[in-house]
């Protein structure tokens, strides 16, 4: 029986890209494959509905479903007051939210969700001073905003599993390690992969008495796997390898085992931790 058995995951972004109508898997693609693997019922989403059903269809594994949801869109909500205990409460109603909608939408299909991965990462190489307000909002909008939205959609349906069933959820955020180190000539970039871990440590608190909220902060893929242009992402590869502390080229396989066993009833004990998957590439950076 696999870690993942019985459970319901939502594995969001980097499952991949088309090239030349050719899919070509990405880290969330091989995620939602080890958790399929694993025993669990797997739904994927990503920015680009096109990708997701490509990415389902590529793995052809009965246990993975593809789902379109706007991960960008602004939310609208209303509040409503009520009084509770001779207390005056408000709640907040979600008149127009894609990713509440979704979760709704896998919750009356599978009965549950029982663990969300975020991984998105949009790269864009400037100096600080160079950088324009057109590109710093796109790198906000694609790393970071996919990200507070699936949070706030899951929060309510996460603590309403515990107040039931007494589970608890699982929540892991990936991130680049750069969000720790820095990196030259991308300041704005590391910058926002360091939000996703002060993210995970105060969504952690918050979700602390229904869900574990952990990060994983890995060095680039190797440089197969990287997305972007050719040249920039060799040049990118080049630039933080090589000051790494052994010759391991980071592949999916040394991260997707951290990501199930985050997502496993193993991992009840640890949260608001941010885990390096580097190569010691973060031990040659603090010396």
């Amino acid at each position: 029986m696999g870690i993942m058995e019985g459970k319901t995951a939502l594995v969001a972004g980097y499952l991949g890209r088309l090239k030349n109508d050719k899919f070509i898997i990405g880290l969330g693609g091989y995620i939602a494959k080890y958790f399929a693997e694993e025993g669990a019922n797997v739904i994927i989403i990503d920015l680009d509905a096109k990708i997701a059903k490509s990415c389902a269809n590529h793995l052809g594994h009965t246990k993975i479903k593809a789902k379109a949801c706007d991960l960008l869109k602004d939310r609208t909500s209303e509040t409503k007051k009520y009084e509770e205990d001779g207390r005056v409460k408000t709640d907040v109603i979600w008149t127009d939210s894609p990713t509440h909608e979704l979760i709704k939408e896998i919750v009356d299909e599978y009965g549950r969700l029982d663990a969300l991965v975020t991984n998105f990462d949009y790269f864009e190489k400037e100096k600080i001073l160079e950088m324009t307000e057109e590109s710093y909002t796109k790198m906000r909008e694609l790393n970071v905003m996919p990200v507070f939205h699936l949070l706030a959609a899951v929060r309510e349906q996460f603590s309403a599993q515990t107040k039931t069933t007494g589970t608890f959820a699982k929540v892991v955020i990936l991130t680049n390690m750069v969000g720790k180190a820095g990196l030259n000539m991308a300041a704005v970039y590391s910058s926002f992969k360091a939000s996703m871990i002060g993210l995970t440590k105060n969504t952690a608190r918050e979700f602390g008495r229904f869900a574990n909220v952990n990060a994983v902060a890995m060095a680039p893929l190797g440089a197969k796997d990287m997305q972007g242009p050719k040249e920039r992402t060799k040049k990118v590869y080049a630039l933080i390898t090589s000051t790494a502390m052994g010759n391991l080229s980071i592949m999916p396989e040394h991260i997707t085992p951290l990501v199930g066993f985050l997502c496993s009833d193993g991992a009840a004990a640890i949260t608001g931790q941010t885990i390096s998957v580097d190569g010691g590439l973060w031990l040659k950076l603090e010396q």
